[in-house]
């Protein structure tokens, strides 16, 4: 909430989590239109929406009894969508707008599911002729 003023860089969007934990995302839009934001590989249950900004107190109006799993999520000019998200699935995985434009002018990130565990049931090795760049190849 208060960056400390670092340099920009260029870098690919990256946000780093543990398997089998819960996250809490919060969207908010000051545009006047309509946003959808769309997360690959994982489900999610929309707990609270309305106009304005977003607060912690937000939370005392969330929706905790009969919410639906879904993986895109709609906020309403002006206003915020509140998910929880269980991370039951090891691997990259992107969170983006679905609205071209703000998906060219960087509305996406990445989320990286880590897990302690080697296991094939939850993430294959990346295959031997798949193209490395980057952090891949050790830069």
């Amino acid at each position: 909430d208060n960056p400390t003023g670092g340099g920009a860089y260029l870098q690919t969007s990256v946000m780093a989590a543990d398997f089998r934990d819960y996250v809490e995302i919060v969207f908010e839009n000051p545009e006047d239109s309509v946003q959808s934001w769309h997360i690959d590989g994982h489900h999610f249950f929309v707990v609270g929406m309305d106009g304005g900004q977003w607060s912690g107190a937000s939370r005392s109006n969330y929706n905790l009894a009969d919410t639906i799993s879904r993986c895109t999520v709609q906020v309403y000019p002006k206003s915020w969508s509140a998910v929880y998200m269980p991370l039951d699935n090891v691997g990259m995985w992107n969170v983006r707008s679905e609205n071209w434009a703000h998906q060219y002018l960087g509305q996406q990130f990445y989320l990286r599911v880590y897990s302690p565990a080697n296991s094939w049931r939850d993430e294959y090795p990346i295959p031997s002729n798949a193209l490395r760049c980057g952090r891949a190849v050790g830069h």
